[in-house]
């Protein structure tokens, strides 16, 4: 399956300058900070591009873990977006869920225990910790997308529902939507990738293996007809590519505003975001 760079590809098309910096002052390219937002201490860390210039303006991905015990470690190592952020010149913040009894969870709506049992306000969250970065980094305004694994996937639906006017795009890794009714009040493009083999987030729909998960999730399938039929695509569930050993691509168009929804499912891979830089592929 198509490695998830494409991710980056699909957004936005990043277009950035790589010039050189070596006469730039040195400033400290990554670091852990917090903010407070509902009387709650909120964690994030941030990568800046190894050519970072803060008389240009960058794109601006939020990456956010899964369920679990890590926090940005966890989708920093999954994904390897901070190697492809020093490729691309982005810069890529990786918020954190509050953690609860050695846990870290996000509220996405229907799912995850703890946040949704304590209803945290992750969504005000992320959107406050836009506007603080905006204020301290040069941000493109126009270029902040927003990913996860997991529950963090699931939030990222939850982004484009609710926050649809600040974010160019999102993309769930192995989550479905969780936040009910579905209604942004712009369209915003989606790209799914999944297993069909993932017994966490079933493909199909149904009980999750992980524990204190009770609810049953929708399907993949489920979830992008909806949002399809809320943006008015024409075209529905389109195949692509299909390989029986490999992957198969489908995509939802002919939508209002031109919005597209990509979709890639792995034949393997189970509940995981793994990436390959020498083969390019999914696993």
């Amino acid at each position: 399956m198509k490695n998830l760079y494409l991710l980056l590809v699909l957004f936005c098309c990043l277009n950035c300058d790589n010039s050189d910096n070596k006469n730039e002052p040195r400033i400290d390219l990554e670091f852990y900070d917090s903010l407070i937002f509902d009387g709650a201490e909120r964690t994030y860390f941030v990568h800046l591009p190894v050519n970072y210039n803060d008389t240009k303006k960058y794109p601006l991905i939020f990456a956010m873990h899964g369920g679990g015990v890590l926090g940005y470690e966890g989708v920093m190592g999954q994904s390897e977006l901070s190697e492809l952020s020093d490729d691309e010149n982005f810069i890529v913040v990786y918020p954190e869920g509050i953690r609860t009894l050695g846990f870290r969870t996000w509220n996405a709506g229907d799912c995850c225990p703890s946040a949704t049992l304590l209803n945290t306000n992750d969504v005000g969250f992320i959107d406050a910790l836009l506007e603080k970065l905006k204020n301290e980094l040069p941000i493109d305004a126009k270029r902040v997308y927003a990913t996860g694994f997991s529950n963090g996937g699931q939030l990222a639906y939850r982004l484009a529902n609710e926050l649809p006017n600040k974010f160019a795009a999102v993309s769930s890794v192995a989550g479905v939507l969780q936040s009910f009714p579905f209604n942004p009040t712009r369209n915003v493009p989606i790209i799914h990738f999944h297993s069909y083999l993932d017994p966490t987030a079933p493909y199909n729909g149904g009980l999750s293996d992980a524990p204190n998960i009770n609810n049953n999730f929708p399907s993949v399938e489920d979830t992008l007809t909806l949002i399809a039929n809320q943006y008015g695509c024409d075209i529905i569930k389109e195949t692509l590519f299909s390989n029986s050993t490999t992957y198969d691509h489908f995509r939802y168009s002919d939508c209002n505003e031109n919005v597209l929804i990509e979709l890639y499912v792995s034949k393997d891979g189970g509940h995981s975001w793994q990436m390959d830089k020498h083969s390019l592929e999914l696993k």
